[in-house]
């Protein structure tokens, strides 16, 4: 954090910005940044209006995020905790691989019901990232970061004999990532047509090479 003094509503300079407070105006700033990406677009999305959303002046808000891409990479972050934290209940208990392939299906459909926000701007930032290097980099260490844990237990999986003896788990992993990304975009245009859980049927199909008779959500 920048160690120029922060300006608060009033225009006044508080003491001490690493405080609980500070902390919890960063956090609610940028989950108001957040909903405003999942609304309206990056293409709408002002830090003037992130601002006066979440209560204070500009200059306030640029304390805490000198620019717009600290901003974004801080909503990047906010991302990827709820990703990870925002967990569906599940039947089985985790830790061996196969459960953590399944859940790993099942979170993302939990997700997208119950929080469909986070999808919004995720799927917002992805694509703009496509035309913005600042965006591109953040949102491929966001990956980077996902992909380090699917290899984890691809590698526990292949080792254990529970996933195909033949299975790369680098290759593995960044496939799983594009499966989710993309049933979770083609669940959000066309839900009713989309035979989700024979899909995951299939995904689990391919990595173990063992076919399933049922489905576990």
């Amino acid at each position: 954090m920048t160690s120029r003094a922060a300006i608060d509503g009033d225009g006044n300079a508080p003491a001490h910005t690493h405080t609980a407070h500070g902390d919890a105006q960063r956090q609610a700033l940028t989950r108001v940044a957040f909903l405003l990406i999942a609304e309206g677009g990056l293409e709408r999305f002002r830090t003037r209006e992130v601002a006066k959303r979440g209560g204070v002046n500009i200059a306030t808000l640029h304390y805490y995020f000198p620019s717009k891409e600290d901003l974004i990479r801080s909503v990047v972050d906010y991302l990827s905790t709820e990703f990870a934290t925002r967990r569906a209940p599940y039947p089985e208990p985790g830790g061996d691989p196969l459960t953590e392939l399944r859940r790993e299906l099942s979170d993302s459909l939990y997700q997208l019901r119950e929080f469909p926000e986070i999808f919004l701007a995720s799927f917002e930032l992805f694509v703009r990232a496509a035309h913005d290097p600042a965006i591109r980099v953040i949102m491929q260490e966001m990956d980077a970061h996902w992909h380090e844990y699917v290899v984890s237990y691809m590698s526990e999986g292949a080792r254990q004999g529970v996933f195909r003896a033949d299975l790369d788990p680098a290759v593995a992993a960044w496939e799983l990532i594009a499966i989710i990304k993309g049933t979770i975009l083609q669940l959000t245009v066309s839900p009713k047509d989309f035979p989700i859980e024979r899909i995951h049927t299939e995904i689990e199909r391919w990595f173990t090479g063992i076919a399933r008779l049922a489905h576990h959500e």
